[in-house]
C-alpha cells in the first residue's frame, strides 16, 4: 500500500532582505508589541525556536517575529501545545499540527480560526520599519550618553517616542517634525518601548513633553 507523502505548506519568502534579518529579545518583543516577559516565557518553554550570535545571546528570526505578533492578535487563549504548533507551521510550512490545519492565509482547529495572513502582513511591515529605523538614527556625540539622534536632523528619537508613548496623535506629531517621515514617526513609537529603564522614554516621557511644549514654534 502507498504511502500518502504528506505536503509541506509552500513558505512565502519574506520581502525586504528579512529572511537573514534577527533580533535581540528585546527588539523582539518591540516589534511584536508585547511584553519583553511575555517573550521570555514563550522562549522559557521553547515554544518556537531561537538561535544564538557570537556572543551567545539569544536572536530571534524574522519569522519568530511573525509568531509573536500572530500570539499578540491572538483572540482567545491557546494553551502550550496549540502555541508550539502554530510556530512550527509558521516557521517550518508544516501542513498541520496538533489538529491545526492551514489553508491559505487561514489556521483553523474546531471552531477557532486564526487570519494568519493579516498577523504577517502586520509582522512584515513592523520589521521594515524597524530595520530602517536602526539605519536611520545616529548617536548624539555632543548630547548625553547613549542619546540618539535621527540623521542629518538634531531630533532626539527618545522625544517622539516618549510623546508617542503618551498618547500623541502619530499625524500630528510628524507635523510637528517636518524632517521626519511615517516610518521615523512608527519606528520612534517601537524604540520607546525597546529603551524603558533609566534615562530612557518609560522616565523621560514627562521632561520630554516639557521639552517640546515649551519649545519655541520655529524649533519644533
Amino acid at each position: 500500500m502507498a504511502t500518502k507523502k504528506i505536503q509541506k505548506y509552500r513558505l512565502r519568502r519574506l520581502p525586504h532582505g528579512l529572511e537573514a534579518e534577527t533580533f535581540s529579545i528585546k527588539e523582539a518583543a518591540a516589534i511584536a508589541d508585547l511584553p519583553g516577559k511575555t517573550v521570555r516565557n514563550e522562549i522559557y518553554i521553547d515554544l518556537f525556536r531561537v538561535d544564538l550570535d557570537d556572543k551567545s545571546h539569544v536572536t530571534i528570526s524574522a519569522r519568530g517575529v511573525i509568531y509573536l505578533r500572530l500570539f499578540r492578535l491572538l483572540p482567545v487563549y491557546l494553551g502550550p501545545k496549540d502555541r508550539n504548533a502554530l510556530s512550527r507551521m509558521l516557521a517550518e510550512g508544516w501542513p498541520g499540527a496538533e489538529g491545526w490545519v492551514r489553508k491559505g492565509d487561514l489556521m483553523s482547529k474546531g471552531m477557532v480560526t486564526l487570519d494568519v495572513g493579516a498577523a504577517e502582513r502586520e509582522a512584515i511591515e513592523r520589521m521594515r520599519v524597524f530595520v530602517r529605523g536602526r539605519q536611520r538614527i545616529e548617536s548624539d556625540t555632543g548630547g548625553p550618553a547613549g542619546e540618539m539622534l535621527f540623521k542629518d536632523t538634531a531630533i532626539r528619537v527618545r522625544i517622539v517616542g516618549a510623546l508617542l508613548a503618551r498618547g500623541a496623535d502619530p499625524v500630528r506629531t510628524r507635523q510637528a517634525f517636518p524632517p521626519l517621515e511615517a516610518d521615523d514617526i512608527a519606528f520612534a513609537a517601537m524604540f520607546a518601548r525597546l529603551n524603558k529603564g533609566p534615562g530612557s522614554a518609560s522616565t523621560g516621557r514627562a521632561r520630554a513633553a516639557r521639552e517640546f511644549r515649551y519649545r519655541p514654534v520655529g524649533e519644533r
